[in-house]
């Protein structure tokens, strides 16, 4: 597996993280020519260009599509693949849930095929109903 590591330097929050790439992506960048003396694969610096990437998703015929929508969606695929939320989130940067949640879009079409306990382990369905009301507790 490769990794893209980010330096404190390039992230909005100041602290490094590691970012897994996909197999296609590292064999992709593989069939990439190399620039002989060094170099940058895509255009002459680090800086996102902005009119390529514009130009790109309009010769492919996607509309309203901006570079951010990108995370959305490589989000919501990390979890459908049925990766765990604290490795999206580390692999993202989101540092709360509250920011996970806010690229995390759940389909109604998702919420119909939610799985029930009682459908996972064959149980009957039984709740465990039992409150102990006899121990006062002093609420603070």
């Amino acid at each position: 597996m490769g990794f893209i590591r980010l330096g404190g330097v390039r992230t909005k929050n100041k602290i490094g993280r590691v970012i897994p790439l996909h197999p296609r992506i590292i064999e992709f960048l593989r069939t990439c020519p190399r620039p002989i003396n060094g170099g940058y694969v895509f255009g002459n610096s680090r800086r996102f260009n902005r009119k390529a990437y514009n130009k790109a998703v309009e010769s492919a015929g996607i509309a309203d599509f901006n570079f951010h929508d990108l995370r959305h969606c490589a989000i919501n695929n990390m979890r459908l693949a049925g990766n765990d939320h604290f490795v999206i989130k580390q692999a993202s940067g989101a540092k709360t849930d509250s920011a996970f949640q806010r690229y995390n879009l759940v389909t109604e079409q998702e919420m119909k095929s939610i799985k029930w306990l009682d459908e996972k382990n064959g149980k009957s369905g039984m709740m465990d109903t039992y409150m102990d009301t006899s121990t006062k507790t002093k609420i603070v």
